[in-house]
């Protein structure tokens, strides 16, 4: 093996890794989406897991970046979908 190849190799495998990252990320949300409409359209709730920690609420909005939630303690809880773990709904 050519003693530069290492090195050309290394910028094509760190660019491969990473869209590998994000198209994993990015299928992750959408198998999380049925569970978060469902809360919207029907006022169920659910408990989003962020982190170690348990969230439960309402979903009343979802964009591409966020969802937010309403529960009886607060009025707004606005979660980053990038750091949602899991999701269940009720």
């Amino acid at each position: 093996m050519p003693p530069h190849l290492p090195r050309l190799l290394a910028p094509v495998l760190l660019a491969m890794l990473l869209a590998f990252a994000r198209t994993a990320a990015a299928g992750a949300n959408e198998a999380m989406d049925p569970v978060l409409d469902a809360s919207l359209k029907d006022k169920k709730g659910v408990v989003l897991y962020v982190a170690g920690q348990a969230i439960p609420g309402r979903v009343v909005r979802m964009d591409a970046e966020t969802v937010e939630l309403t529960s009886r303690e607060f009025a707004r809880i606005v979660v980053r979908r990038e750091r949602i773990d899991a999701v269940a709904g009720y």
